[in-house]
């Protein structure tokens, strides 16, 4: 503003008629100023609509600038009598290349300094983001020690058991399989939803073995569920949370435990977990806190999915119920 006044202060003219002026000019500058920052640059510059970026930037620069003209010389009609709101041909040009160069000048500072703090704000995240991979990875590292042996064990019992024994050597099967796939096939930072899918069944079924057998336990997979990739163990703490505060009811049958995997549209993947719980001390510091593995997965979402996910936790009687939308990619 007291560069606008500086730059073109005219001793001719009355101070009120030029702090008004520039007032008005600088007032309405604001307008493609924060119209760039929050809407061209993220909307269209970052989406690489390039052709509608350009010709929204000019559209928005020649109209602003004819405005703030027009407007600019009201005020010097108000203030000075003499001067007409619609300025001569002559003298049109100059006013209109000025205002214009006014508007170009505070949309391009506002389109720079969004992509500067963006830039800034996105470097700080990726910095997070690596360190806490560097913090899983060690993490990761030190807990295979365990899995590796438990592989090994699992080996020696199975041939142990007598091969007339089927269901608990397909239990051995089961836990085997997902012992592989925690060590072998969970390198990357995505994995096929189908092999974390049969992970998620084989830990269902191994979970389902210890309760009592009238327990109503199922699992729902949707058959529209297509060959995409995800971050691997996502949907476990879900279905883990289920099976470990489910309810002991005396009446088994009463002991509840749904999940559903479905695909709904644009890409959105659903998981969602219902379980019967007691309540007890138990069962209310699991509705306060939503349990340490469900405060380890938001803080996983937040990393790896920002701004693509919704997770909700919600209880009903004796009911618990957790629902994650996730927006996977194609």
């Amino acid at each position: 503003m007291g560069f606008s006044f500086i730059t073109y202060y005219n001793p001719a003219r009355t101070l009120f008629s030029q702090v008004a002026n520039v007032l008005v000019s600088t007032g309405m500058n604001a307008i493609p100023f924060y119209f760039c920052a929050y809407y061209l640059v993220p909307k269209l510059l970052y989406k690489r609509k390039f052709t509608a970026f350009i010709l929204s930037f000019i559209f928005l620069v020649a109209f602003m600038g004819l405005t703030i003209l027009f407007c600019t010389r009201l005020v010097d009609h108000i203030t000075n009598h003499d001067k007409e709101i619609i300025p001569k041909w002559a003298t049109l040009g100059p006013s209109v290349n000025l205002f214009i160069w006014n508007t170009i000048l505070a949309s391009f500072g506002s389109s720079g300094l969004k992509i500067l703090s963006d830039r800034f704000r996105i470097e700080k995240k990726l910095h997070i983001v690596e360190q806490e991979k560097i913090t899983t990875e060690l993490s990761f590292l030190r807990s295979q020690i365990n899995p590796h042996f438990l592989f090994n064990i699992m080996n020696t019992i199975y041939f142990q058991i007598e091969k007339s024994n089927t269901e608990a050597r397909l239990s051995v099967e089961k836990f085997s399989e997902m012992l592989r796939y925690q060590l072998y096939e969970c390198t990357t930072d995505k994995i096929q939803i189908g092999k974390e899918l049969n992970y998620i069944k084989n830990y269902i079924a191994i979970q389902t073995l210890r309760m009592e057998k009238d327990s109503d336990v199922k699992l729902t997979i949707d058959d529209k569920i297509d060959d995409f990739w995800i971050a691997p163990f996502l949907i476990l703490p879900i279905v883990e949370n289920a099976f470990k505060h489910v309810s002991n009811f005396k009446d088994s049958n009463k002991n509840k435990i749904h999940v559903e995997l479905k695909i709904l549209d644009d890409h959105i993947f659903l998981v969602e977990a219902l379980n019967t719980y007691e309540q007890d001390h138990t069962g209310k510091h699991l509705l306060q806190s939503g349990g340490l593995g469900i405060q380890n997965l938001k803080r996983r979402l937040e990393l790896l999915y920002p701004e693509r996910y919704e997770l909700n936790i919600n209880n009903e009687g004796d009911t618990y119920q957790t629902i994650l939308k996730l927006q996977y990619d194609n």
